[in-house]
């Protein structure tokens, strides 16, 4: 048998090649490396990584039984490495190993009742004494404030003897203080935050090992996987063959999946934080896709964007997460392929997320943040970004930028082995890159961002209440009801009145609401409510279509430049 380093290279050789030698080859190798025995961590971790590419991209089913067969098997594996092996792959979300992370209080919470046993706060990292000592000060009894003084048990004592005998770990205490605090949710998640308490957890039943969920009709790679050959655009715009809401058993399992598989490798994502089960939109394109949108809680979503977060799974695998902002026509998406994946159909599954968007939202322009291409982002920089949107069809909107690139393509066409060095990759990554669509402006650099509006809200209320906010909230949502004839709002929905309020400072920025006809009154009060409704989906779209709206908007924020 050859060398384990081997054999496991020689799989990963072949993992994204597809042919019937190439499968055969596989066959074999994973059979091989059934048997042998692996100790070095680096390579396990690399024998890991090959498996969970082949479980989304497999050949067949022969290739497919037997990468299930090795995941199912790896724990033991993992369990048994001595200990200094192991700790080598603490932090890699392997099944068997440990991890740490200051994660929110809403994830926090989730992985304590999910994993009681299983989670606790990794005290021997923890360098936050003062922290923890000033929010105890808020959480507790006013009478037991010296206990936690100087001289009195200090916060690690006080921890142990607050538990009264009871069966709690330090963490579920400390979360049990802070839910009985009844704070609003903002303070008590950034009270908690606040804290950086590092949040270990052992990998005993989540893990990136066990992350597939069921796939009945798996899809078999026989012919290669899809990277070329295919227009992007048209592939965007191509008609889904349904998009349904999810069933809240399903909405409810998408929803725990995603949440594992951002917190096995250490992330958090706001609406994975705070989704709405009855606001989960599923579709499957096809090769084995499915593609989760996610929205929010009505009480948590954006002042005036339209927000979803989108989950793919491909073969039953989680392989990319990110979110879409969309505002008047133009959705604003941020992507991450999960590393594991990155060599597999990246491009397609992007055009198919863009299509999900597209029939649900129906936005025409699609806009890719600086950070996406490298901007503060190193991961993005090193491998290319920006090229990868440009090869889609992405361009960027500064002119100077849009010239350096041409020059960066014409090194390339002239020497094909010339790569951008890191300084040239910053300069590229300086500013967005969009895509038009059918139907779309061919003036990108005039998109209206929600940040200029808030930032005119923001001027209003210095201006003309002294920065009473309170006061200018009021009076907005009093003038905005009467502009719109909607004397009794307060008898709608809690989500629906929440919104209202919100908004109107908004609306009050509109200096003549109240002469716009009346069709356009009622059309914005539609979009009020639409805000807190029970999907954000109504809301985007009224939004979007509200033309008058936009350009009064447009017109304020041009009026301060």
């Amino acid at each position: 048998m050859s060398p384990p380093r081997a054999l496991v290279e020689a799989l990963a050789t072949a993992a994204p090649r597809f042919s019937p030698d190439e499968r055969k080859g596989k066959l074999r190798l994973l059979d091989e490396l059934a048997e042998c025995p692996i100790t070095q961590p680096d390579l396990l971790l690399r024998f890991h990584e090959t498996l969970c590419f082949l479980q989304a991209y497999p050949d067949d089913r022969a290739v497919l039984a037997r990468v299930d067969r090795a995941l199912a098997g790896f724990q033991a594996r993992v369990e048994g490495l001595g200990v200094a092996a192991r700790q080598e792959l603490h932090d890699s979300g392997v099944a068997g190993t440990t991890l740490d992370y200051p994660f929110g209080f809403p994830m926090t919470l989730w992985l304590t009742s999910r994993f009681p046993a299983d989670v606790d706060i990794a005290w021997r990292k923890f360098e936050g004494a003062d922290r923890i000592d000033e929010a105890l000060s808020f959480l507790v009894a006013h009478a037991e404030d010296d206990a936690l003084s100087e001289g009195g048990l200090g916060w690690r004592k006080w921890l142990a003897v607050a538990k009264g005998g009871r069966r709690l770990t330090d963490l579920q205490l400390l979360l049990e203080l802070v839910e009985q605090a009844q704070l609003p949710e903002a303070t008590r998640d950034w009270l908690f935050e606040s804290l950086e308490l590092p949040i270990q957890w052992k990998l005993r039943g989540a893990s990136r090992t066990r992350a597939k969920l069921p796939s009945p009709r798996p899809f078999f790679h026989r012919d290669g996987m899809k990277r070329a050959g295919f227009s992007f655009v048209r592939e965007v715009t191509r008609q889904l063959p349904a998009i349904r809401r999810a069933p809240l058993a399903l909405a409810q399992a998408l929803i725990e999946s995603a949440r594992a598989a951002l917190a096995t490798r250490l992330r958090e994502l706001h609406a994975f934080s705070h989704p709405n089960p009855d606001d989960v939109l599923i579709a499957e394109p096809g090769r084995g896709l499915r593609i989760a949108l996610i929205g929010l809680l009505p009480k948590f979503r954006l002042p005036l964007e339209g927000y979803y977060a989108f989950y793919v799974l491909k073969n039953g695998v989680p392989v990319s997460y990110g979110g879409g902002w969309q505002l008047f026509g133009s959705l604003e998406l941020g992507l991450n392929i999960f590393e594991s994946f990155r060599q597999g159909e990246s491009g397609f599954l992007f055009s198919q997320v863009l299509r999900v968007y597209r029939q649900m939202l129906g936005m025409c322009t699609v806009v890719v943040d600086p950070y996406q291409l490298g901007r503060d982002n190193p991961e993005a920089l090193r491998s290319g970004a920006f090229y990868f949107y440009h090869r889609l069809g992405f361009r960027p909107r500064d002119r100077a930028v849009l010239r350096l690139s041409e020059r960066e393509l014409a090194k390339i066409a002239r020497n094909p082995s010339y790569r951008s060095p890191l300084p040239v990759l910053r300069r590229l990554a300086a500013a967005e890159m969009y895509l038009t669509l059918p139907g779309g402006s061919r003036e990108p650099e005039r998109r209206l961002r929600a940040s200029q509006v808030s930032a005119l809200v923001t001027q209003h209320i210095a201006r003309e209440f002294a920065g009473d906010r309170r006061a200018a909230v009021s009076e907005a949502v009093a003038r905005v009801s009467r502009a719109l004839g909607v004397p009794r709002w307060k008898t709608w929905p809690e989500d629906e009145r929440r919104a209202f309020e919100r908004l109107s400072p908004v609306a009050a920025l509109i200096p003549d609401l109240d002469r716009w006809p009346v069709a356009e009154r009622r059309a914005l009060a539609r979009i009020m409510r639409a805000k807190g409704g029970r999907s954000e989906g109504p809301y985007t779209r009224l939004l979007d279509s509200h033309a008058r709206l936009k350009r009064s908007l447009r017109a304020l924020v041009e009026g301060t430049r």
